[in-house]
């Protein structure tokens, strides 16, 4: 055999053993790859609720205490009411237990500042007193965390709401006038705030009669009222005056 032929037949000896090395190789790599789940399988970690969804818990308490504001606005004044000059209201579950705040802006469709929020707990109440002809003059006290309040305040809870002056009226109105339609140029409308008795500014309804929203920091909380005299008949059962020794 020449050496030519000898090179030829040398070559595809070497070409057809790397092939075979080549195809062993591929097969067993194959053979260790996972295969993939097909759409149609289950997996093994449940899938997460959306963000967004409430507890039927959740559901319920909004409920109720949409309820309870419903309840509270047709009800005739007892004869009790008018001696105590107001009616206080808490807003409690089905199993007694007092409605997250949260819940209760849900329910009313109320905002609360948030940098005052921060410094509330869960006590909170709505009230109204009687007037004239069957009327109420309605209002809401919120009570602070007194932890947070005495850890993280660094500044008058006035100037605090001070910052809430331009949005209280429309984060507020219904519960403060849940007898009223605004529309939308009403509850946009410059309400300004002065310093009187309490804080206060006007509010235009639009049959052209007018209101007012006052305001109170107390040492336990925040009195906010659709009247003067209707905090002035609150104010003792938030903040008693100690008798003088």
């Amino acid at each position: 055999m020449s050496l030519k032929k000898i090179f030829i037949a040398t070559g595809i000896v070497i070409i057809i053993a790397v092939s075979v090395i080549w195809l062993y190789l591929s097969s067993q790599k194959e053979e260790n790859i996972s295969p993939e789940p097909t759409q149609n399988e289950e997996s093994a970690v449940p899938a997460a609720l959306p963000s967004g969804t409430e507890s039927s818990g959740n559901l319920e308490n909004v409920e109720k205490a949409r309820k309870i504001f419903e309840n509270l606005i047709q009800e005739k004044i007892s004869d009790k009411t008018k001696k105590d000059g107001s009616k206080k209201v808490d807003f409690r579950d089905q199993k007694g237990n007092l409605i997250p705040l949260s819940d209760f802006e849900n329910a009313l469709g109320v905002e609360i500042y948030p940098k005052l929020k921060e410094y509330l707990n869960n006590g909170y109440q709505v009230f109204y007193c009687p007037g004239a002809d069957g009327e109420k003059t309605f209002g809401v006290y919120l009570e602070y965390n007194q932890e947070k309040v005495y850890k993280g305040f660094t500044y008058d809870v006035l100037d605090m709401m001070k910052g809430w002056e331009n949005s209280i009226f429309p984060n507020f109105h219904t519960v403060l006038f849940p007898d009223f339609d605004f529309n939308k140029d009403s509850l946009n409308q410059k309400i300004e705030f002065r310093d009187g008795k309490y804080r206060y500014a006007e509010v235009n309804f639009p049959d052209g009669k007018k209101s007012s929203i006052q305001y109170d920091a107390v040492e336990s909380g925040i009195i906010i009222a659709a009247s003067s005299s209707c905090l002035d008949n609150v104010h003792q059962y938030y903040e008693p005056i100690l008798p003088q020794p």
